[in-house]
């Protein structure tokens, strides 16, 4: 486990949907121990949208979705 992310929350993050943008980058950063902290300043937003991205829980806004498929596909 990486040692960023807790095991319940990397837990979540694994079983998420995957057809959700947010929940893509989310298995690429805890793959890579990306902190939250990290993408929250990317994306100039909260630590728990960040998660909540992550865990599919939100939805990623349109403002969000082009700069965050960049960032997939840079993080592939």
């Amino acid at each position: 486990m990486p040692k960023g992310y807790s095991l319940l929350t990397a837990e979540e993050i694994r079983n998420a949907d995957s057809r959700f943008l947010g929940v893509q980058l989310g298995r690429r950063c805890v793959e890579l121990d990306i902190p939250v902290k990290d993408i929250a300043e990317f994306f100039e937003v909260s630590r728990v949208a960040v998660y909540s991205w992550f865990k599919g829980e939100a939805v990623v806004s349109p403002k969000h979705e082009a700069k965050m498929r960049k960032l997939i596909e840079k993080l592939k």
